[in-house]
């Protein structure tokens, strides 16, 4: 039984409003909808990108308060959008979503250049704990979206 998959309405301009978003990357669209859905049911309001050079161009206009990668991308994968990222926004919390096994060597360099670096599945109570600790204080969720 295939399972149809509606595509994400990507914003390519910037976030509904100057309200903290987060950025979500992935080029698998089941991956990034499962995503999507994560980060709005927990109240954080997100911007999808299919793409590392989508991604960028979500953030020609307003900077998203946390983005969270995939690693394995064709073109700009993750890491290359994290050092492009941090080259400009150095205080840009950036988390990496991966199924990529790395050794110790490449473990410690990824923890270098991420705020956290998560395997997939994504365990969701990590993640949203990340999210809560990374989003700045104040008006995070939207509204009628909050968590006790």
């Amino acid at each position: 039984m295939m399972l149809h998959v509606a595509p994400i309405p990507v914003v390519l301009t910037s976030a509904p409003s100057s309200k903290p978003y987060v950025l979500l990357v992935d080029d698998h669209e089941p991956s990034l909808r499962r995503l999507d859905q994560v980060v709005r049911l927990s109240g954080y309001r997100c911007i999808a990108a299919r793409s590392g050079s989508e991604a960028l161009h979500c953030c020609d206009g307003i900077l998203p308060h946390v983005v969270v990668t995939d690693y394995s991308m064709p073109n700009l994968d993750g890491q290359g959008l994290a050092r492009w990222l941090q080259a400009r926004h150095p205080s840009l919390p950036i988390i990496l979503l991966t199924g990529q096994v790395f050794d110790e060597r490449s473990l410690a360099r990824m923890r270098r250049l991420f705020a956290a670096v998560l395997t997939k599945p994504v365990d969701v109570e990590r993640l949203v704990g990340l999210l809560d600790r990374l989003m700045p204080p104040g008006d995070n969720c939207d509204p009628g979206q909050r968590r006790s």
